[in-house]
């Protein structure tokens, strides 16, 4: 199997914060239009203001093309705006795991070769209402290439992934930090994160951009949903 698409025995989890989006305080989140896998050119057409002023940020040339993400949700306390497609391992009302896979699970087909994609470069921001998702920040390293396969692609459980994770916090070997709001954040793959609860009611908007994405290009429009 190519490098890039195998599970590394030593790998970092980090990502790095660009830039506030300054216009996302004059901009209703409710009006924005959810994607699925769209091209910039549809997502800056038909995703709203926030899609737009998120992607014209982005350090990227301005022919080069990305596949774009987005969801709208109405939280209540206590809900959390999950950050992957209801899947095997993920669920707007089941327990929040520390994930990094664009569809956790999934292990065959385009969605489970994007899963393995080290290539890709993502980048991800959240408006709105709630709490912003957290992050594990620090070196994870593994003896055997099964513990890593284990841990990086679960396929059935992440129990192994949450208690490695919880022994790594205990030694202060990594950190869990949360995310800025209204800020571009970059990352590449096996960055984990876990969404939080909100703890007010009101609408959160959610958007990442992939370059390096094999997948094809969709242009689909969400509906918003209500938690």
């Amino acid at each position: 199997m190519d490098e890039h698409r195998t599970a590394p025995q030593r790998f970092r989890s980090q990502l790095r914060a660009l830039h506030p989006i300054e216009a996302a305080a004059n901009l209703p989140v409710e009006e924005e239009t959810p994607l699925f896998a769209a091209d910039r050119n549809f997502a800056l057409a038909h995703g709203g203001r926030l899609t737009q002023a998120f992607l014209e940020s982005l350090p990227l040339d301005r022919d080069e093309n990305v596949i774009v993400d987005s969801s709208l949700v109405w939280l209540a306390p206590g809900l959390a705006h999950v950050l992957a497609p209801a899947g095997p391992l993920s669920g707007a009302r089941g327990p929040l795991h520390f994930i990094h896979e664009p569809f956790p699970g999934v292990m065959s087909g385009v969605r489970g070769a994007a899963n393995r994609n080290r290539e890709a470069t993502h980048w991800l921001a959240v408006f709105g209402v709630g709490s912003t998702p957290e992050v594990v920040e620090g070196e994870l390293a593994f003896v055997t290439a099964a513990e890593a396969e284990e841990f990086w692609f679960a396929t059935e459980s992440v129990t192994f992934r949450e208690q490695e994770i919880a022994r790594r916090l205990g030694e202060r070997s990594v950190r869990i930090a949360a995310l800025p709001a209204s800020t571009v954040v970059e990352f590449g793959w096996g960055t984990l994160m876990r969404s939080r609860p909100a703890t007010t009611h009101g609408f959160q908007f959610i958007v990442r951009a992939t370059r390096g994405d094999d997948r094809p290009c969709v242009n689909g429009l969400r509906n918003h949903a209500q938690l």
